[in-house]
């Protein structure tokens, strides 16, 4: 027989704890989305795209659709 450890039996009672304060999934209702978790993902969508526009800076210099009119300072900028 295997020992488990105190952490184990902490999360399985952690998880159950959580599984019954959720409601049961009726797929006929809409479920209801967090209003935090949508921020969450709208604030990482945004991250995402500076990191891309960061990181693809001169190609999108050599198509024309980044600008040095305003230049950013080099602190914002990435390495």
């Amino acid at each position: 027989m295997q020992m488990r450890s105190r952490t184990h039996f902490h999360f399985i009672s952690w998880w159950r704890s959580f599984r019954d304060r959720m409601p049961p999934h009726d797929e006929r209702a809409p479920a209801e989305t967090s209003p935090s978790l949508i921020y969450i993902a709208v604030v990482l969508t945004f991250l995402l795209l500076i990191l891309e526009i960061d990181d693809h800076r001169a190609e999108l210099e050599a198509l024309g659709l980044l600008t040095d009119n305003l230049p950013i300072p080099a602190v914002f900028l990435g390495p």
